[in-house]
């Protein structure tokens, strides 16, 4: 049941990503749903679902969404690497701390995708990148990452209940 669970919420998740959040948005510029879950799913599962989540939206999210193998695949999975490694120093469960972690990561996100399109050769200004197409992106993926912390919290609170 719970890999239905699963694999129900993955096809949710794309869903918006890929048709509802270009409906709402009439810009450039999205929010990303799939690297706010992949965060939280970081913060709040550890490493190694971050990595596995990681992998498997950042190839939905290339195959399926993007036209350019690779540009979400390997900025997700440094992100969560990072992540990781000093989530343990600086995470403390409140919605304020899981939007900002969320921002910032955005913002990482952001400068490793320019760098590899820089590197592969694009045509790309780099300050004129990230107040166009990453900046927006920080402020809606920050409101995104407090409702996902508050649905993610409110059933790690259940699953603890369910304990006793």
């Amino acid at each position: 049941m719970m890999r239905l669970a699963l694999a129900l919420s993955g096809f949710l998740i794309y869903f918006i990503q890929a048709q509802l959040l270009p409906t709402i948005f009439h810009t450039n510029w999205l929010p990303n749903l799939i690297l706010t879950i992949i965060v939280m799913i970081t913060l709040f599962k550890g490493r190694r679902m971050g990595l596995i989540s990681a992998v498997v939206g950042g190839i939905v999210h290339d195959v399926l969404i993007s036209n350019f193998f690779g540009l979400h695949l390997f900025p997700y999975v440094i992100v969560v690497y990072l992540l990781s490694a000093v989530k343990h120093r600086i995470y403390e469960e409140r919605w304020y701390w899981s939007s900002g972690i969320v921002a910032i990561c955005t913002l990482l996100d952001g400068v490793i995708r320019s760098f590899m399109i820089l590197a592969s050769g694009g045509d790309l200004h780099f300050g004129l990148y990230l107040w166009h197409m990453v900046l927006p992106v920080m402020f809606w993926n920050g409101l995104l990452g407090a409702i996902v912390h508050g649905l993610l919290w409110r059933k790690d609170d259940e699953q603890q209940g369910y304990i006793w």
